[in-house]
């Protein structure tokens, strides 16, 4: 009799469950091991891992919601598809292009549903409406937003430049995916059909309808990267097994099979080390927002103001550096970026009016050049003619200055 929990008929092997029609269980545990080793070793994931952003949650729920999927269809409870469900919609929360992951979920389920599982196809579809349904409203909404990433067109040389910027070099990107490549080919096609259908789909998709959606930037997809490396681990054991020596018996085969692959392993490390250094780092051109904060705090006193100059980040980033603890008014903020519905805030209309009563203010500015240089006219005007630059604090890529309110 098959373990339980595994439906009749499915093809199962002793002391490691059953294998689900979905090729979900079909890579050993060797290959699992080595793709986790890999994803340590991307440097896209080392950097995305670092920043505030929702790429890493994008892989991490994705992921997430591809175990509970593999683990519902091997033993189905409404526990383990509510699960799923949950796994959907924080998917599509962290990132709508994520959702895409979906598509490999539903050729699972169909090869389930070939395998003699009737109630995954019902349970799927179910679980997909219920978990996409709590998007709805964030998709409404963002739609009305859409204008922020018009400027974006995908062309070939983006093409041939992702899998560089998916994996964070030209090294790391060519290996991956030419083991990818090898393990597609060799693992068998129920082992592959779910990862191949999750790594290659949602870049297809995004690329062909960029002129429509423009969705096509490695970053939306960087939750692809664990199905590549998946099959890459895949390829790379395949590699090392036809490597060794077909005379030997099972046990040497595999111990030296490990060594190769160990050796393999340990290799890409040694090439991506320095890709992955400098992934912990701040890009080059990002301004030194934390000394600021730090400046800012230790010297501000009390009915202090503040105000921003430069690219629209500036305001963003020092609300993050001051969110601890009393911080200067934003005095020229007329609208939050919330009520706008863009990245940047509106300012007062009559910025004079806005800076009535400030003894003291501090200019944050990642202008170049002049810390007055990208500001309006009036802004420009009303600080000049009524405040005077006591201190001066250069970092990199920002200047911060404390401006004392003219004597009359």
């Amino acid at each position: 009799m098959p373990p339980c929990g595994c439906p009749r008929g499915w093809p199962w092997r002793r002391r490691q469950g059953c294998w689900d029609s979905s090729g979900g269980q079909a890579f050993t545990s060797r290959t699992g091991l080595v793709a986790g080793l890999l994803f340590a070793l991307v440097p896209t994931v080392t950097r995305c891992g670092h920043e505030a952003r929702p790429y890493a949650f994008a892989v991490l729920f994705s992921l997430l919601a591809t175990l509970l999927l593999l683990r519902a269809l091997l033993r189905p409870t409404l526990k383990g598809w509510a699960l799923y469900t949950s796994a959907i919609t924080l998917t599509g929360l962290s990132h709508l292009v994520a959702l895409c992951v979906v598509v490999a979920h539903a050729v699972a389920v169909l090869r389930a549903r070939r395998g003699g599982d009737h109630v995954a196809l019902w349970a799927f579809g179910c679980a997909v409406v219920m978990g996409t349904s709590a998007v709805v409203p964030m998709i409404a909404k963002g739609s009305e937003q859409a204008g922020r990433i018009a400027w974006r067109n995908a062309t070939v040389r983006d093409l041939t430049t992702y899998p560089m910027e998916l994996f964070g070099t030209w090294f790391s990107g060519a290996v991956v995916m030419g083991l990818g490549v090898v393990g597609l080919l060799t693992a068998g096609r129920k082992a592959v059909v779910v990862p191949a259908v999750w790594a290659v789909l949602p870049p297809v998709l995004a690329f062909l309808t960029s002129d429509l959606f423009r969705l096509f930037q490695p970053r939306y997809l960087l939750f692809t990267v664990p199905a590549w490396l998946l099959l890459a681990a895949a390829g790379a054991v395949r590699c090392a097994d036809a490597l060794t020596l077909a005379g030997w018996t099972g046990r040497l085969r595999r111990v030296a099979g490990g060594v190769l692959v160990t050796g393999a392993v340990a290799g890409f490390a040694f090439q991506v080390l320095p890709a992955l250094a400098t992934a912990r780092q701040d890009l080059s051109g990002e301004p030194d927002f934390a000394a600021a904060g730090h400046i800012v705090t230790a010297g501000q006193r009390l009915g202090d103001g503040i105000v921003y100059n430069g690219d629209f980040g500036v305001r963003r980033a020092m609300a993050y550096e001051l969110r601890e603890g009393a911080r200067p008014k934003d005095v020229l903020m007329k609208l939050t970026p919330q009520q706008t519905g863009r990245y940047a805030a509106d300012e007062c209309d009559v910025p004079a009016a806005c800076l009535v009563g400030r003894r003291r203010l501090w200019l944050v500015s990642t202008a170049a050049g002049s810390t007055r240089s990208a500001m309006s006219a009036s802004t420009g005007a009303a600080l000049a003619g009524r405040f005077t630059v006591v201190h001066t604090k250069r970092l990199h890529n920002l200047t911060v200055q404390l401006l004392e309110r003219r004597n009359r």
